[in-house]
This record gives structure tokens, C-alpha cells and sequence, in this order.
């Protein structure tokens, strides 16, 4: 439960740093990576939950592409 809690606090007070590290005119590109980044780890354990450990590796890679793709333009 500790680690839980320690990774919980280190996403939430981390990712301000991640939409604040993109350029000034990055538009949307930074806070739509926090909000996929989010949705990629709510789809990843949802295929483990659902598939298990070997379909949830299977799948890590094409959520990610997927994730990666609908962020925004630079």
C-alpha cells in the first residue's frame, strides 16, 4: 500500500513537469500527454485484468503507438 501511495504522489505531483516541458507554443500537446498517459495505464491494466499477463504484453505496444498518435500537433 505504501508503494501505491508513493507512485500515486509521484504521478500526480509529476505531471505538471511534464505539460510544462514542452515549448510555450506546444498548444495542447503537453496536457494531452498527461491525459493519455493516463488512459494508456487504465488500458493496460484493463487488458491484464481482462486477458492476463501475456495478452497485456502483447497489447502494451500497440496502446502505446496508439496513445502516441492521437496526441495533438506540434
Amino acid at each position: 500500500m505504501k508503494r501505491l501511495a508513493t507512485l500515486s504522489a509521484g504521478l500526480i505531483l509529476g505531471s505538471p513537469a511534464l505539460a510544462l516541458a514542452a515549448e510555450h507554443n506546444a498548444s495542447y500537446r503537453g496536457i494531452g500527454l498527461i491525459y493519455f498517459t493516463f488512459i494508456a495505464g487504465i488500458l493496460i491494466y484493463g487488458v491484464h485484468d481482462s486477458f492476463g499477463k501475456k495478452a497485456m504484453y502483447v497489447a502494451i505496444p500497440f496502446i502505446l503507438g496508439w496513445c502516441y498518435w492521437m496526441l495533438p500537433p506540434t
